[in-house]
């Protein structure tokens, strides 16, 4: 069974050179305790029970498929997300792409239309929102699925199989997952040997693209995808605090001497201390952002209050208009009540709103999805646009900061 996977890996060196030149990072594992696949960034494993269940043009997109995800970085990506719903995320990003290639994948393939063009951490956030939203059935469980969306017929209570692309059958089990691992066909790499790893697959990606490119053989959507992965990422969090931070007023002023060095006859500035003025956060009620990431941003308004105390913050929601303002006076507990609004995006309500309030804000932070109208003129403060978007897919916006939030 080696020599077939190598004889197909080697056919997409010729045909697909994107996917044999990545291809060729991977060492092949032997491995019957997983379902169908497994890659980690180092390995390829396989199962040769089901190996031999596919045609030869089925096993060239399988190749495919597995090696697209070190190369979109899905292997030290994952971090704390569940690993079946980040393995469904996956395999929905990149399925796709191995079939604009023009390559075959196994039937039952993870496709939908909606998640065209997003990111494993968007879908992964649409996934989990939806089921959120579904009633948990109190009736004996379904057969689970696997990463491509084939029914598993073993027991349920056995662990996923560790790929997207089972053929769903019972009997024979390949499908045990082993004790040293967790279920997923995505298997995280130790910590400290995923930067490493990292840095070196967006090194070899961009080599085999642009080796393909010069074939010719480089198609539009994964021409995106390797810029998309090589993209550098910045946390989204650290940029939050210190975009609030910078609008301190905390300086050096002559106005008033040190008085630790008076009596030696040194006139040194003092360290003055202008206190923030108002801090404004907005959050995006319209239903385009997941209440996990009103969560966690709801979490970083808190922690930047408590640090950097200004004088009042307030909590806006807003969809086509202000539905609730939360307002905190320094030094008081913060406890941010639920989210109010829903339909449609207008970020003009919030700034008018200040306007007629009198609130000159030391800054403004504003969650949304970037889909909406923007106010005519720029307001007189700093804007920091928190995007669930990624960035790179939408128009920069016409005044302030931008930041990614993709939680």
């Amino acid at each position: 069974m080696r020599d077939r996977i190598s004889k197909q890996r080697s056919q997409l060196i010729l045909s697909q050179p994107f996917f044999g030149a990545l291809l060729m990072r991977l060492r092949l594992v032997e491995d019957p305790s997983c379902k169908t696949f497994w890659v980690d960034g180092v390995s390829l494993g396989y199962n040769p029970a089901f190996v031999a269940t596919l045609s030869d043009l089925e096993l060239r997109g399988c190749l495919a498929h597995e090696v697209l995800h070190p190369a979109n970085g899905h292997c030290w990506r994952c971090g704390v997300r569940d690993p079946d719903r980040w393995n469904q995320a996956c395999d929905y990003a990149i399925n796709p792409l191995v079939l604009n290639a023009g390559l075959q994948l196994p039937a039952g393939a993870l496709i939908d239309g909606r998640f065209l063009g997003k990111s494993a951490e968007e879908i992964y956030a649409m996934l989990r929102q939806e089921a959120s939203e579904q009633p948990q059935p109190e009736s004996q469980p379904q057969p689970q699925q696997d990463g491509n969306g084939k029914a598993d017929g073993n027991d349920p209570s056995q662990p996923n199989g560790q790929d997207g692309k089972g053929n769903g059958t019972s009997g024979d089990d390949p499908s045990q997952a082993s004790p040293d691992f967790s279920p997923g066909e995505v298997r995280q790499q130790p910590q400290a040997q995923q930067q490493t790893l990292a840095n070196e697959w967006k090194v070899a990606t961009m080599q085999a693209a642009k080796a393909a490119q010069m074939r010719g053989k480089l198609p539009g959507e994964l021409s995106a995808m390797v810029e998309s992965a090589t993209r550098a990422s910045v946390d989204w969090r650290s940029v939050l605090h210190r975009f609030a931070f910078e609008q301190t007023r905390s300086d050096y002023s002559w106005a008033m001497p040190n008085r630790r060095y008076t009596h030696m006859g040194l006139y040194l500035p003092a360290l003055h201390d202008q206190s923030v003025g108002d801090a404004v956060f907005v959050r995006d009620t319209s239903g385009s952002v997941f209440d996990e990431t009103q969560q966690q941003f709801g979490a970083e308004i808190e922690t930047v209050f408590t640090v950097l105390q200004p004088r009042r913050l307030f909590v806006l929601d807003c969809d086509t208009r202000v539905t609730q303002v939360q307002c905190f006076e320094r030094g008081e507990a913060i406890e941010l009540g639920p989210i109010r609004g829903g339909g449609g995006t207008s970020f003009r309500a919030p700034f008018a709103w200040l306007d007629e309030q009198g609130i000159a804000p030391a800054f403004l932070v504003y969650l949304t999805d970037m889909h909406g109208k923007f106010p005519p003129a720029p307001p007189a403060y700093p804007t920091l646009w928190a995007s669930t978007t990624p960035l790179h897919t939408i128009a920069p916006p016409p005044f302030g900061e931008a930041v990614e939030v993709i939680v």
